[in-house]
């Protein structure tokens, strides 16, 4: 039997949902093969380092996403509130208004020093847009990391909450408060 024809984009999609589902542990090369449609020598084809090579490809895709799609209000010019009610738009438009997991939450659970440092380096990227936009609007430059650190703790704890009470109202109220959150003096 030949083996599936999967886009990149396609593969890149079903990776991220059985890692967000299932963790970096969790995700078995069955599961994987059996989500992607994809046999093991097709895999370590195109990820050649294995598991870890394919988390560290998948959540590079999330950085382009964000950088390009995400938080690109954030370094835009124009009314700040209507930044930060954009990103938040787009945030739970990312996170299917709370129904979609975070990479980071499920996979920095793994050990793997390489994965913590890229999810580190995105989380601080996250940072700084969201401080971006609290200096835009007047905030103090320490106040405005600080604020920017409890708004990613709140949006990641929306989440989390979101899921574990199979309720999309903690993310989405989170979202809701991020523009006052970030940029009210």
């Amino acid at each position: 039997m030949r083996p599936a024809k999967v886009t990149d984009q396609q593969l890149y999609e079903e990776l991220a949902g059985i890692f967000r589902r299932k963790g970096y542990d969790g995700a078995s090369y069955s599961g994987i093969m059996k989500a992607t449609g994809l046999v093991k020598a097709s895999l370590y084809h195109r990820f050649p380092g294995g598991k870890e090579q394919m988390v560290n490809a998948i959540l590079s895709q999330v950085d382009k996403e964000f950088v390009n799609y995400v938080l690109a209000p954030a370094f835009a010019e124009g009314n700040v509130q209507e930044r930060a009610k954009q990103v938040a738009e787009r945030l739970a438009e990312f996170y299917a208004a709370g129904k979609r997991w975070c990479l980071l939450d499920t996979l920095t659970l793994a050990e793997s020093k390489e994965t913590m440092s890229h999810a580190r380096s995105s989380m601080e990227f996250w940072v700084k847009a969201f401080a971006r936009i609290a200096r835009d609007a007047g905030v103090p430059r320490a106040q405005a990391k600080k604020r920017a650190q409890d708004a990613v703790a709140a949006i990641e704890g929306g989440l989390v909450a979101s899921r574990v009470l199979q309720n999309r109202g903690p993310f989405l109220r989170t979202m809701a408060g991020l523009a006052e959150r970030l940029t009210v003096r």
